[in-house]
């Protein structure tokens, strides 16, 4: 089973995103129009800020998971954590980019100590995290044989968008040919 740790936003903030989300695809369009069918964009269902992609676990390994994260619900002191809009990127960047994001500011940190505490967690029973994080809402990805310039859109797109998250989730992906399909196994809350 392919699982993943991560920040769910509630459905308004999705469709403010969303709305982000198709601002974004107008400027790219005023770019080079072609560059639209380069992107596989992501469905509003879908957003989420990954705070540890796990990748493929067996039924053992998930049990394993699971009690790290029960013991860890208990441990934490945060009641909620607050995001505002920063723009939108991509990684690895803008001239080549393969991922575009909606980059996200979480101004107490309270983010950063989640994230540190889950990776040494997981650690403890052999999940190893092979990215540093970095708060951020995947908005769509370049189609692996495609090259794009977007050093256009930097600072293109303004919003006010503010969220409120008070619980980290254990998530299932299941690939399907329409494209990824995620579900909560588990909701651990602040």
């Amino acid at each position: 089973m392919r699982t993943f740790i991560s920040l769910n936003p509630d459905i308004d903030t999705k469709k403010k995103i969303s709305e982000i989300q198709i601002r974004l695809k107008e400027k790219i369009s005023t770019i080079n129009k072609s560059f639209l069918d380069c992107v596989k964009w992501e469905s509003e269902i879908n957003f989420h800020m990954t705070l540890f992609f796990i990748g493929e676990v067996n039924e053992t390994g998930l049990n394993k998971i699971r009690s790290g994260l029960n013991i860890l619900e208990k441990e934490i002191k945060i009641s909620e954590m607050e995001f505002t809009y920063k723009g939108t990127d991509a990684f690895p960047k803008l001239k080549f980019p393969r991922v575009l994001i909606l980059d996200l500011t979480n101004k107490d940190g309270k983010v950063f100590e989640l994230s540190d505490t889950i990776n040494s967690a997981l650690k403890e029973h052999g999940f190893i995290s092979d990215k540093k994080f970095h708060p951020h809402i995947t908005l769509g990805r370049v189609k692996r044989d495609r090259k794009i310039d977007l050093t256009g859109i930097r600072d293109s797109i303004s919003s006010d968008l503010s969220f409120k998250v008070n619980s980290f989730c254990l998530m299932k992906s299941e690939l399907k040919s329409s494209g990824a399909e995620y579900s909560v196994l588990e909701e651990y809350k602040f």
